[in-house]
């Protein structure tokens, strides 16, 4: 039955943004957005004589197929992340515009709650937000475990920004806090316990402030680099960072710079390189980065290694043991 639900709802959202972006003439991920907020106000949006009439009744008609507010919350999300990602194929949205796989965010969030000691009424502060997959996920399992917070998101994307804000009305009731601004140029930078980002990568168009040890020395400045320094400036200073990175981040012909930053400015807690599998390309793989303030809790070890396949059950119940037992010796480290 759920899985008829989610077809359901998922051939409702495609078939009436598809509609809608034609007689509108804008993209898909545009008209999915209005959809969203058409579902969510139980109405059809009219402007300037848009939608018409026939292309409304169209649009009801395949809405009101589905009885949306008796969907369970996990298949809802469901319903919208994959009209997102049909949304992004069909608009052929570039990379660093799509969503953050939930494979990704639940290796991520099962580590986040291992390790940052979240209570209800804290905060989670996603970077770079995108259409807020990532930050949902993690909410999701947090909320599993019957820990409720407070959630940001930051995006200098507006298009994005619009898509997260309607997901989030029909998702969450409108409870996450949505900010619009380059995070790079950010000067008080609001706090969070626990800060996420799915990093963009590429060339910030820019020159950033003199401030960053991460800046470039010629040329143009990595924008993800930008991004790992800047993190630390919205955590909280008992807090952690967990940002996903390519995974030569440390290594590649660009790493004397962030290297010379997690050396002089930050205590690398972890890298963990995803799965293999989660990458078609290798040149695209990517890792989990973790980070703290200096000076916070004990120095211990830092924990490195890759995520096996994760249909290899054996070899990632053995990486998940390992996971925890650096956990369980880090609190003890930090009680001493």
């Amino acid at each position: 039955m759920t899985q008829e639900k989610i077809a359901q709802g998922f051939d409702a959202l495609t078939t009436s943004m598809q509609a809608l972006a034609q007689d509108m003439d804008v993209s898909i991920t545009d008209a999915l957005i209005e959809i969203i907020e058409d579902v969510h106000a139980g109405s059809i949006h009219h402007e300037l004589g848009k939608p018409t009439d026939e292309v409304t009744q169209e649009i009801s008609q395949a809405i009101n197929t589905v009885d949306w507010s008796n969907i369970a919350r996990g298949d809802l999300r469901k319903i919208l992340q994959l009209a997102i990602l049909k949304a992004n194929r069909d608009d052929k949205l570039q990379a660093n515009h799509q969503l953050t796989p939930d494979g990704l965010g639940y290796l991520l969030a099962d580590f986040l709650l291992q390790t940052a000691n979240l209570s209800n009424g804290d905060t989670i502060l996603d970077l770079t937000v995108g259409s807020g997959n990532l930050l949902n996920t993690i909410n999701d399992v947090l909320l599993m475990h019957d820990i409720t917070i407070n959630r940001v998101g930051i995006d200098n994307d507006d298009t994005q920004l619009a898509l997260a804000t309607a997901v989030d009305q029909l998702l969450n009731q409108g409870t996450t806090e949505f900010y619009q601004e380059d995070v790079i140029a950010v000067d008080n930078a609001p706090k969070a316990k626990a800060v996420i980002a799915d990093l963009p990568v590429g060339y910030y168009p820019l020159v950033p402030s003199d401030s960053y040890t991460t800046r470039a020395s010629d040329g143009r400045s990595l924008t993800h680099h930008l991004l790992i320094e800047k993190s630390l400036d919205f955590v909280t200073d008992d807090g952690w960072v967990y940002l996903i990175v390519p995974v030569n981040v440390l290594s590649g012909a660009h790493a004397k710079k962030i290297l010379q930053f997690v050396t002089q400015k930050a205590q690398l807690k972890a890298f963990l390189q995803l799965p293999n599998d989660f990458f078609k390309d290798q040149r695209a793989a990517k890792a989990i980065l973790v980070l703290r303030k200096t000076g916070v809790g004990p120095h211990s070890e830092v924990l490195m290694g890759q995520y096996p396949n994760l249909k290899d059950i054996d070899a990632l119940k053995k990486f998940l043991q390992e996971i925890a037992a650096w956990v369980k010796l880090n609190k003890e480290q930090d009680r001493a």
